[in-house]
């Protein structure tokens, strides 16, 4: 298993960098380019939840893992205290992320918001 760990602010200009480390992982590993326009569709969707329309002041740490044909990222929210997120997918989020990768939640179990992806190489 490889992995690869990055930490950016968490503002929504920022989650163009996670998209494109997906992206090129992704392509690494020989995804078809429909297989990384859903990966980074559904880092995208998730990572907003994160950072909010406005930003949040703290940063996000996204750690991507690698096995096979298998990408699994992780998000985590390392906020300042008493910022609220949203950790309920609204059912427009569910449906996109049901379409695009293979697994994906959304929560908060310790105070800090998470996200979990996987996708999986079809071809």
């Amino acid at each position: 298993m490889e992995t690869v760990s990055i930490s950016i602010p968490a503002s929504p200009s920022y989650i163009g960098v996670v998209r494109l480390v997906a992206a090129g992982l992704a392509s690494r590993v020989g995804f078809t380019l429909d297989e990384i326009e859903d990966l980074k569709i559904g880092v995208d969707e998730l990572s907003a939840y994160l950072t909010g329309a406005q930003g949040r002041e703290g940063t996000l740490r996204i750690r991507f893992e690698i096995e096979g044909p298998r990408i699994e990222i992780s998000g985590v929210g390392e906020l300042a205290p008493g910022q609220k997120v949203r950790t309920d997918l609204t059912e427009l989020s569910q449906m996109i992320l049901a379409t695009v990768v293979d697994e994906a939640t959304l929560a908060q179990p310790d105070g800090s918001p998470t996200f979990n992806l996987v996708k999986t190489r079809k071809s």
